[in-house]
């Protein structure tokens, strides 16, 4: 068994403050330390304010985030769900090894793959979820205005746009052009992150019927018949919940991803905290399904019950 002592143990999910930065500028340090034997040079506060000012509204030219689901404690969740995937994948010695530029770059795309989804100033109508469609690439144009100010080099910054435009549903990382196989392995990392750190909230299922409400004003915006959403409801968002678990998600994690999410088990116990938090919500959305069903029958039922006697003749 591999000494406990080189895997520093990860704090609970459930005690982590994602609502701001402090904790995850914290838990970002300390695991660039363990990885790299030494601190970083500040960049980590500096991109941790940089995201907390472009989300609470403090950049000039953006008003503040106004997103009710793609808020900052996601990208927060995402980040480190990022983070533990990296350091655990490097201490268990897997190929290609992830360098110091390319943890700084991995984490950049992390806490920027979100900000498409921010207003200008000018922008008054809606919130930023009318942009849900094309934040990844509203994102990779933001991302990369704002990178260039700070003096990166466009190759550094088309790696920031790549690892972003693995993120959302609608990203096929086959048809990304990634330059370097280390560039695919932390895209198909974010892509994972994404995913598996915002369904590993603990409030998840209390989140998604703002994150319908997301859904609704993008296919608004788009101008698509309510006929026609893919989840015409919350209550369709809800039941499909479990299907999109098993039947998408853990699909793309496995074979677009490669199973990235595999370093996300603690190398020593085998215990994945992610994916049982997963596990514990997906067992909660399916008992609100169930009340939901039941509900609907106990209605039913009182509706028969209360119907006048059929008369002689009458189609049932």
């Amino acid at each position: 068994m591999r000494d406990t002592a080189k895997f520093p143990e990860f704090p609970e999910l459930s005690v982590i403050d994602f609502s701001n930065t402090a904790d995850a500028r914290a838990l970002a340090s300390a695991r660039h330390q363990q990885l790299f034997g030494a601190a970083d040079d500040g960049y980590i506060d500096e991109y941790m304010t940089a995201i907390e000012d472009l989300f609470a509204g403090r950049h000039p030219g953006f008003q503040p985030m106004d997103t009710a689901y793609h808020d900052i404690t996601h990208t927060l969740q995402a980040s480190l769900c990022l983070i533990e995937l990296m350091h655990n994948r490097n201490l268990a010695n897997a190929t290609p090894v992830i360098e110091e530029p390319d943890f700084r770059r991995a984490l950049i795309a992390a806490l920027f793959h979100d900000i498409g989804y921010l207003k200008s100033v000018e922008d008054t109508e809606g919130t930023g979820a009318k942009y849900t469609h094309v934040h990844e690439e509203r994102s990779c144009t933001l991302a990369r205005e704002f990178l260039a100010r700070r003096g990166w080099n466009d190759n550094d910054i088309r790696f920031v746009e790549n690892l972003i435009s693995a993120t959302g549903p609608r990203a096929d990382l086959a048809s990304i052009e990634f330059r370097s196989e280390v560039e695919r392995t932390l895209g198909q990392a974010v892509c994972t992150a994404d995913y598996v750190g915002q369904m590993s909230d603990p409030c998840y299922p209390d989140k998604l019927e703002v994150l319908f409400t997301e859904f609704a004003e993008s296919y608004r915006y788009q101008g698509i018949p309510q006929t026609e959403w893919p989840f015409p409801s919350f209550e369709a968002l809800l039941r499909s919940t479990p299907d999109f678990w098993s039947s998408f998600v853990q699909h793309k994690m496995e074979v677009e991803c490669a199973g990235q999410w595999r370093y996300l088990e603690h190398p020593v116990s085998g215990e994945n905290p992610y994916l049982e938090a997963i596990e514990r919500n997906l067992a909660t959305i399916r008992r609100r399904i169930d009340r939901m069903d039941n509900r609907a029958d106990q209605g039913s039922q009182a509706a028969a019950n209360s119907a006048p006697p059929a008369q002689p003749g009458e189609r049932h």
